[in-house]
């Protein structure tokens, strides 16, 4: 019996110690762990760099993987032999739409000077044929009283019928002249409205007044006008073209968009690189570091707080700022340890972004301070 109560007394007395001995040290479970330590592994923003819009043959290389470049460098060369084609092509088209449009313009501003010339010329031939009138109407009224004095005196002998007959002769030369000369003044008044004709016969200036043949030419010379709009659209065109060939020569070299470095070149030389595939890899000098907090403490890594760490390699520290903290999948959750009687709590994903100092590479470790 002494026996059989000695080997439990002894693995109770076991058991209450290792109890009491994990009690006092690390348990490392979650929370304690996410208490105590708070760390990531430095990682750096990579980007692909690509061809936009346009695609070709390889021709040259600048750089190589591992290589450092600054913003601008330049990466990759197309062959641009095409472009330049099109460039010369499209240039000679724009030329002949300036040269289109320079000549519509001046046509257009030597019609205006004679539409305008002919209707000040109009005008002046209105009141000139006005004066005209004015003077057969007294040449007419003049021959129709000789008319009629040579008629009395032929009835009572006081003439030949010779000079009657030139009197009448003159009397319808008379009239014809009048008829005449009102017909053409009709026909150089066409388009005049009734005021303007009743304001011309008291002033006797035609001056303002309403030609019709001059009303038809602005009328052309406005359907000219859109002519010269749509050639100036065209030429406008053609200028967008040309300026995105332009555009397109200077994306055939492919520049790193940031500094960085080079970790993948996709294309050799002579290789066809086509339109939007990724051609470079750059990995940037944007590194960050991913930390995972339980809902307690994510208050105290809102975005834009600054917060201090460790570089452990280097044994420095450093500043970081936080960009984003959200919560983190579920398979982060911290879990929490049920003999404390606390129950699960959700894990957040913090990204902090450290500040550049000399010989910090990707991959190194970083503690964040508490």
């Amino acid at each position: 019996m002494k026996k059989n109560i000695k080997i439990p007394v002894i693995f109770l007395v076991i058991l209450t110690v290792a109890s009491f001995l994990i009690f006092l040290g690390s348990r490392n479970d979650a929370v304690t762990v996410a208490k105590s330590i708070k760390s990531g592994v430095l990682t750096a923003d990579e980007i692909n760099i690509a061809f936009q819009n346009v695609s070709g043959k390889v021709i040259k290389r600048f750089v190589e993987e591992s290589q450092f470049v600054k913003k601008g460098d330049p990466l990759m060369q197309l062959e641009d032999v095409d472009t330049k084609l099109a460039i010369d092509r499209l240039q000679a088209q724009v030329d002949s739409q300036k040269a289109a449009v320079a000549q519509e313009q001046a046509a257009i501003a030597i019609t205006e000077n004679e539409t305008n010339l002919t209707e000040l010329s109009t005008w002046r031939k209105i009141e000139e044929v006005k004066a005209n009138l004015e003077a057969a109407k007294s040449a007419h009224n003049l021959a129709q009283m000789e008319f009629d004095r040579q008629t009395q005196l032929r009835k009572t002998g006081g003439n030949s019928q010779s000079q009657l007959d030139t009197a009448r002769n003159a009397f319808t030369v008379a009239k014809m002249q009048v008829v005449q000369i009102q017909s053409q003044l009709s026909t150089l008044m066409i388009g005049a409205t009734p005021e303007q004709i009743n304001q011309f016969e008291q002033t006797r200036n035609a001056t303002g007044m309403t030609i019709q043949s001059v009303t038809i030419a602005r009328q052309k010379l406005q359907n000219r006008q859109n002519q010269l709009a749509q050639l100036q659209a065209q030429l406008a065109q053609g200028e967008a073209d040309l300026k995105q060939l332009h555009i397109n020569y200077q994306r055939l070299t492919l520049t790193a968009p940031e500094d960085g470095k080079v970790l993948k070149i996709m294309f050799e030389d002579g290789e066809l690189a086509p339109t939007g595939a990724p051609a470079v890899l750059l990995e940037t000098d944007r590194k960050y570091i991913d930390i995972y907090v339980n809902e307690k403490m994510v208050n105290d890594y809102q975005p834009g707080t600054t917060v201090k760490a460790n570089v452990i390699a280097l044994d420095k520290e450093i500043k970081g700022k936080v960009r984003f903290a959200t919560a983190a999948p579920s398979f982060a959750d911290l879990r929490m340890t049920r003999e404390r009687g606390q129950a699960d709590l959700t894990s957040y994903q913090v990204r902090i972004y450290m500040e550049s100092i000399p010989k910090l590479l990707t991959g190194m470790t970083i503690e964040v301070d508490q």
